[in-house]
């Protein structure tokens, strides 16, 4: 090998590194907190739960500190809470990921999402993001009218990032779908390092909502919006996702019969107690995750 080539070598190694460590400060740790909120009716309620667990799954690859909140657990105190504790366990150099799954609503004047029981708002949410130590936070909204907490959210060192470019778009999106199908596609990986940052799934999520409404035919109702610096935490690990040995009619059998069992549990709801029912319905939905993972791989489709 000449000298010429060792440096150009050298060179990619370098650049390999310092794009690696833009995005994890050495020692450090990122904190992560999912929530997904009321769906207002089941179907989407299945969706929201189905993309947090997809993405606390993806994230788990790479942070040791996920906090997965879901439906009737996803109350505003329960929010607050978790914030809090989150902050006791972070340091100035660790990474702050949030991200909310869920219905939004702006009234021309306040940003809420919709959780069981009080709402919380935009503002409500700022304050309790101020104490958190973390230089680098990447907020995350997915749903409705989200564009508008980009303005009570600005922060130094904040990415936030919505489905939504104003709070006047408020019908239900489709960028969590696409956000979280992100962590998980090679076609996100723009620097092809296998790893999905904040602003590669953002990218990669734009242009999937844009290809949707092209496809339907229909004009797009969401612009997805990224404000702050660029969103350089990694959220995910291509080269570790599981691989699997699974046959594409029993796999499909197997997805069928989950959402039955999806749709009996929420049925039978009222004779299970609260923790034994979400226990359950989280057990069900993370295996649903991994089938839709598996065919997805076999077949090379996404289960939308």
């Amino acid at each position: 090998m000449t000298r010429a080539h060792k440096r150009l070598a050298v060179g990619c190694l370098l650049a390999g590194v310092c794009s690696f460590v833009a995005g994890h400060t050495l020692g450090a740790e990122t904190r992560v907190l999912i929530v997904a909120g009321l769906g207002g009716e089941p179907g989407y309620e299945i969706q929201f739960q189905r993309h947090a667990n997809a993405s606390a799954k993806r994230l788990r690859e790479v942070a040791n500190d996920v906090t997965l909140l879901l439906g009737e657990m996803a109350g505003r105190d329960a929010v607050r809470s978790a914030l809090i504790d989150i902050n006791r366990r972070t340091a100035a150099d660790d990474a702050l990921v949030l991200m909310l799954i869920g219905h939004g609503s702006y009234d021309g004047e306040h940003f809420r999402f919709n959780v069981p029981g009080p709402d919380f708002t935009a503002v409500d949410l700022a304050g309790w993001l101020e104490p958190v130590a973390a230089k680098r936070q990447l907020v995350v909204v997915t749903g409705s009218a989200s564009g508008a907490v980009q303005a009570p959210l600005v922060h130094a060192g904040r990415t936030v990032i919505t489905a939504t470019r104003s709070g006047q778009e408020r019908n239900a999106t489709v960028f969590a779908r696409y956000f979280s199908e992100a962590l998980g596609a090679n076609a996100a990986d723009v620097d092809k390092d296998q790893r999905i940052t904040g602003q590669e799934a953002f990218s990669y999520a734009s242009r999937e909502v844009e290809g949707y409404y092209a496809s339907q035919q229909e004009m797009a109702t969401e612009h997805p919006l990224s404000e702050g610096p660029e969103a350089a935490t990694v959220l995910a690990r291509l080269e570790s996702l599981p691989a699997f040995e699974l046959f594409v009619t029993p796999g499909y059998a197997r997805l069928e019969a989950l959402e039955q069992d999806i749709a009996a549990l929420r049925a039978d709801k009222s004779s299970y107690a609260q923790a034994d029912y979400y226990a359950e319905l989280q057990r069900l939905l993370l295996e649903l995750v991994v089938v839709e993972s598996q065919l997805e791989e076999v077949t090379g489709e996404g289960n939308p």
